[in-house]
């Protein structure tokens, strides 16, 4: 039964993969935007379009590491009820759950937020401040 968790969670891990890259080329989608609209100097309704763009981006972000880090916790609380139904864990395993086991997130953590906020910030800032040329 432990193996069974363990392969649910690494099937988990594929599909959380795609949904990190997607998070990834959103954010430089938006760079990329707000670099061409800076170039050609766009107007106001076209840099509030590319904003609402990164904000979405940064937001689809947020949500897919939440649930993607949340998936650890289920797999953690999974295993402890194996073990409380008296199936003795393997090592790695009890680690898993003292690691991974407790409440459900609510945010990225500390280094999904920097990331999040960070691509946020490289897409949104050079569309907005003005050039000191």
């Amino acid at each position: 039964m432990e193996s069974e968790i363990w392969l649910s969670l690494h099937t988990a891990r594929i599909a959380n993969a795609t949904f990190f890259i997607s998070t990834m080329v959103s954010i430089w989608i938006a760079a990329r935007f707000a670099s061409v609209a800076r170039e050609n100097d766009a107007p106001v309704l076209m840099k509030a379009i590319i904003s609402v763009f990164a904000l979405s981006g940064f937001a689809f972000g947020w949500m897919v590491i939440t649930r993607a880090l949340n998936s650890w916790v289920v797999q953690a609380s999974a295993l402890s009820s194996l073990e409380e139904s008296g199936t003795e864990l393997s090592p790695l395993a009890g680690q898993f759950v003292e690691m991974y086991g407790g409440e459900f997130l609510t945010n990225p953590g500390p280094i999904g937020m920097a990331y999040l906020i960070s691509g946020l910030l490289i897409a949104i800032l050079p569309l907005w401040l003005k050039d000191n040329r």
